[in-house]
């Protein structure tokens, strides 16, 4: 597999992101590599990045005062107000002078867009999930960990957790928050198994949190693959509903879905995508493909309205 690097930058030029993607892979094993201050590698999944710009002057900011927030400022970016983070600083790295960041990355998450400054970008390449190890016990803002090639040389690269951050930069109630449900509904909702799937360690420990509110039967999966493994070892398992994340590195979402409705027991049964990585198109594609509804990531409350939603039919 071939891969582009950004050997060189102009400074009064933005950065190609589109076409640096490779054009024959799945876009969910492509990751943008950038630099810590700390000069270990880090990775974020393509799909989730709208832009990449020059971090210089003429971007106008306004300072946050709440120097307890992660957010440092505002930027006027595309006539669009973007909080601005130090990745740095939500890592738990040194923070450099401003003068010494080189980029912002214009991310996407579940419903918040942010500007990411980074030091330094390396390229996008492919990262296999075969060549992904489990680094979630290990850093709990990491999900893996994998070695890629850059210049040639082998390197350590950190895959981090996408939610985590959401969490943390944007002080999500999620995790504190008292799911009040209509008692009535929840009635409708006892003894139905729901299936989930999804990589992140948060996202799963507040989704089990809701899940138990509900009072619904459930089983969680840190993968797709083994979401559709334990379909295929229990082939007559009565499930109300499937939910699967989108960005997953053994089996996304995308193939889940398909999978599950090519199974006659389960072409009815309705399927929710639970994604922070969503557009447009994609969301046109999934609902082609099966999918009933598509929910933003740690967003809980609207998770389990949607439940009640579809079990409640």
């Amino acid at each position: 597999m071939d891969v582009e690097y950004l050997d060189e930058i102009e400074e009064d030029e933005e950065l190609d992101l589109y076409k640096l993607v490779s054009t024959d892979s799945n876009d969910f094993n492509q990751y943008l590599l950038f630099k810590g201050s700390n000069l270990e590698w880090f990775a974020l999944n393509v799909s989730k990045i709208e832009e990449v710009l020059i971090f210089d002057a003429s971007i106008k900011i306004s300072h946050n005062s709440d120097k307890e927030s992660y957010i440092f400022g505002t930027a006027d970016i595309r006539e669009s107000m973007t909080p601005l983070i130090y990745f740095d600083a939500w890592y738990g790295n040194e923070v450099l002078d401003a003068s010494e960041y080189e980029l912002i990355i214009l991310a996407y998450y579940g419903g918040h867009k942010m500007g990411i400054v980074v030091k330094e970008v390396a390229s996008i390449c492919i990262i296999e999930a075969e060549s992904m190890s489990d680094n979630s016990q290990t850093n709990l803002k990491s999900t893996f960990i994998a070695k890629v090639l850059i210049d040639g040389e082998e390197q350590m690269c950190t895959i981090y957790d996408g939610d985590k951050m959401l969490l943390d930069i944007f002080d999500a109630k999620e995790q504190k928050q008292q799911y009040l449900f209509n008692s009535e509904a929840l009635k409708q909702l006892k003894g139905k198994m729901i299936l989930f799937a999804d990589d992140s360690r948060f996202v799963r420990r507040l989704v089990e949190d809701l899940f138990k509110a509900l009072g619904v039967t459930y089983k969680i999966f840190n993968d797709g693959l083994f979401m559709m493994e334990y379909l295929e070892s229990h082939p007559h398992e009565d499930v109300a509903l499937f939910i699967t994340d989108l960005e997953m590195p053994k089996l996304g979402g995308r193939e889940v879905i398909r999978r599950i409705r090519e199974k006659d027991v389960y072409k009815d049964t309705p399927i929710l995508v639970h994604t922070n990585m969503s557009n447009n198109a994609m969301e046109s594609e999934l609902f082609e493909i099966g999918a009933n509804d598509i929910i933003a990531n740690i967003n809980m409350l609207t998770l389990g309205n949607a439940i009640l939603k579809e079990l409640g039919k």
